[in-house]
């Protein structure tokens, strides 16, 4: 056992244990033949085992790197790889997860949530033309200094306030040694003030093999990291743990926070008690990369955490990624598995009780058709009530920015030796792209917070939904259920909230008319801030306009592809059930005469992929011990 692991109880985390074949690759490349020689109906099944085949293929190992914001989760990274890679900053980062993987030269690939087509940026590589000015030239930067230059743009919120570049991911390649047997993943700050940031590393779990926490002493460890630990734990195959910045703490301190840290995570948190926990100080070890001095780097104790990882890469990455990637494959055999029984069900029963069993099955659906009406009605109802909340904010916005910018003619009018009107004009023009930047991140932060809250709570009941229809279908049908054991997440369907608004500051040039010349100085004066007020008046209702258009828009379209999102998935989880039974059903009336043969080959099917599941510890009727 490691140093800093500590010693518990064992905790409960599963009733069974799964075994993942030894030669998990053959198993995956014949289990995806045999659902291949199914039917057309299965080839989805087939397509998503030749992925995870390509995966384990290619021995990619995924490392998470988590935390709460400000926890120094960057400056670990920068530090195992040796170089300050990734920007850190005063503010949280943009949800966009980063992956470090190795490659002879350092460069940088950004794939983008929509259809455009990603971006390969190295030193010699300039920007699209939107953001070429950004770029600073590679002659005058060192490649890591470049490299860093090249992160800020798209993965900070200085940079890339509410993503709204659109970026999907960022995948970086760096020579550092410890990258040759791991994918580094720099992932959003969980507990910032972006609720996405936590929601965005959550659904990006399940495409991680290990999770490294990073947490510290200042402050103990929160009540959000104790909930988020709680939330991943069964969706990680290897967890472990960095308390960082213990350089500020006596040794006495030290073991006093270890011991407390140790305590709360397992009694609060359910971690299991060998995980192990490493305490370090992340910034004293990239100081001494940086340095080249070995003596500060093993007094940061990070020599450690790379010791320790070289050792689990060596030893246990494939057994850990082979255990990720079998889970997968088990649930896509399971539900497989369901389709050929209820095909064969369909086959076996009598007409009548088939019929029957089926009345009872479409029931159910017609049921959960009313609660997918129901629920997409309160998703109406959601959008009506966000659209209502920009609505009430964009009237309450209108008379304050008024009488400000109007405060700043009359300031400039009362500054200004000639010309006076001209420099007011200038001065507001100068003031509303700053306004509405302001305003535009205001809004958006708001928007994406409560899109964000309304989806959650919707998405557990679509989740359920679908669920409760393979369930109905293994209950009625006599079919074992299996509860799936990989994570089954759904990503988030909106992008990243934000509204590209382009400011209106130009006044009308109006040629104050020849009598106003001869006016006293108060009347005329009188006039000017008349016609200011006016134009102003114009100008914020133009922009705020443009501002509530833009931001309705975005707001349809993220509800209507969530909606849309919802519908696909329980009309593909509908045709796998009720519509095989039908498709089943119509054969059978066809071909009577054929269907002891039917049954035959469904049965050799269906056994054929209960062998595939026994493989990895699961019978008919549930998990089963194995030998040897």
């Amino acid at each position: 056992m490691d140093e800093n692991s500590f010693s518990s109880e064992p905790t409960p985390e599963a009733e069974f244990k799964l075994f993942i074949p030894e030669k998990l690759y053959d198993t995956l490349n014949t289990g995806k033949q045999l659902v291949v020689a199914i039917g057309p109906a299965y080839e989805i099944y087939a397509q998503k085992l030749n992925e995870l085949e390509q995966r384990l293929s290619e021995g990619r190992f995924h490392l998470a790197v988590l935390g709460q914001v400000k926890r120094g989760k960057s400056t670990l990274i920068n530090a195992l790889l040796g170089e300050e890679v990734l920007p850190s900053s005063v503010i949280p980062l943009t949800a966009i997860p980063t992956f470090i993987q190795y490659g002879e030269q350092r460069r940088l690939k950004i794939k983008y949530l929509d259809d455009r087509a990603y971006i390969i940026l190295n030193s010699e590589s300039r920007y699209l033309a939107e953001d070429k000015d950004s770029l600073c030239s590679p002659e005058q930067l060192s490649e890591v200094q470049w490299l860093n230059e090249q992160l800020m743009d798209f993965v900070t919120e200085d940079h890339n306030p509410k993503n709204r570049k659109g970026v999907l991911q960022v995948d970086v390649t760096h020579p550092a040694p410890i990258l040759r047997d791991v994918v580094i993943i720099d992932t959003p700050g969980i507990g910032s003030t972006y609720l996405h940031n936590t929601e965005v590393t959550i659904n990006f779990l399940p495409q991680c093999d290990a999770a490294l926490f990073v947490v510290s002493v200042d402050p103990p460890i929160t009540e959000v990291e104790l909930t988020f630990l709680k939330d991943i734990k069964n969706k990680v195959s290897k967890l472990f743990f960095v308390l960082n910045k213990v350089d500020y703490l006596t040794e006495a301190e030290l073991a006093k926070a270890l011991d407390f840290y140790k305590e709360v995570l397992v009694k609060d948190a359910g971690i299991d008690a060998s995980t192990p926990i490493f305490a370090v100080s992340a910034k004293k070890g990239l100081q001494a990369k940086l340095s080249g001095d070995i003596q500060k780097w093993n007094e940061s104790n990070l020599s450690k955490v790379s010791d320790y990882l070289i050792n689990f890469l060596a030893h246990e990455k494939d057994i850990v990624l082979k255990d990720a990637i079998g889970r997968k494959a088990l649930d896509i055999f399971n539900q497989t598995y369901l389709q050929i029984k209820l095909e064969i069900r369909t086959f076996e029963l009598p007409l009548t009780e088939l019929e029957n069993r089926l009345s009872l099955f479409e029931k159910k659906i017609s049921e959960v058709e009313q609660q997918r009406i129901h629920v997409q009605d309160i998703l109406n109802g959601d959008r009506k009530r966000v659209k209502d909340l920009l609505e009430e904010h964009i009237r309450s916005l209108q008379a304050p920015l008024c009488a400000k910018l109007m405060e700043i003619a009359q300031r400039v009018m009362f500054e200004s030796s000639h010309d006076q009107e001209h420099a007011a004009q200038q001065a507001v023009a100068d003031a509303i792209p700053e306004w509405f930047t302001h305003e535009l991140d205001t809004i958006s932060e708001m928007m994406d917070r409560e899109i964000a809250v309304r989806m959650k709570e919707q998405q557990q009941h679509i989740d359920n939904l679908v669920e409760s229809i393979r369930k109905a279908a293994s209950e009625i049908f006599e079919i074992p259920y299996h509860t799936s054991i990989g994570e089954h997440v759904y990503e988030p369907i909106r992008k990243p909230y934000y509204v590209e608004h382009y400011q209106e500051s130009l006044f009308f040039q109006i040629s104050p008319d020849l009598m106003e010349r001869f006016m006293p100085a108060k009347m005329r004066e009188k006039r000017v801030m008349k016609r200011l007020q006016d134009q102003i008046d114009k100008l914020v209702l133009r922009n705020l306009e443009n501002l509530r258009w833009e931001t309705l828009q975005n707001i349809d379209t993220t509800f209507r592809k969530f909606s849309a999102s919802f519908d696909i998935n329980l009309a593909m989880t509908i045709e796998a059930t009720h519509g095989t039974i039908r498709s089943a059903l119509a054969e059978r009336k066809m071909q009577e005469e054929n269907a002891v043969d039917k049954i035959d080959k469904l049965k050799n099917m269906a056994l054929d992929i209960q062998n595939m599941t026994l493989l990895f510890g699961y019978k008919e009727n549930g998990p089963v011990e194995k030998k040897g």
